[in-house]
């Protein structure tokens, strides 16, 4: 469902009344979805640690430019890449690095250090597709900016 909002507050978000209301700025719009009832589950703690820290790792302003850039070229060369943003690209990565590497990579205590001095595809774009976390594009092989 789409929610219509005057022009003065595009980028209204938030929750209100059993709804969340949120901007999207590829499609330009603001979007409205049911606020998610769910019962507490110890999971979803392990889940709300692993998305803290994921938000810890911070990447660079170039890291963040060469994910956008290359999500720019995976929509070009496949029409069914459905990302929103480069920030859900870059999660799917790390889940499948984590996929990957089990014994290796734990998301709950990864680190910018861990994965330098470890040297884990996740450090670029370049090498992570390389590596096979994300699929090939034409031109990935110049995203080396560092995370």
């Amino acid at each position: 469902m789409k929610a219509t909002v005057k022009e003065g507050i595009k980028g209204f978000t938030g929750t209100l009344d059993g709804a969340v209301y949120y901007y999207h700025p590829r499609l330009k719009r603001t979007l409205m979805r049911r606020l998610p009832k769910m019962p507490r589950q110890p999971q979803n703690d392990d889940y709300a640690s692993i998305a803290r820290q994921i938000k810890e790792l911070n990447p660079s302003a170039a890291y963040r430019y060469d994910f956008k850039t290359y999500l720019a070229a995976l929509r070009d060369h496949d029409e069914t890449a459905a990302y929103p943003s480069w920030y859900s690209l870059f999660v799917k990565m790390l889940w499948a690095m984590r996929a990957k590497y089990p014994g290796q990579v734990d998301l709950k205590t990864i680190t910018r250090e861990q994965i330098h001095t470890q040297e884990l595809p996740c450090r670029s774009v370049k090498t992570a597709v390389e590596d096979g976390l994300l699929p090939a594009v034409p031109g990935s092989q110049y995203l080396d900016h560092l995370l």
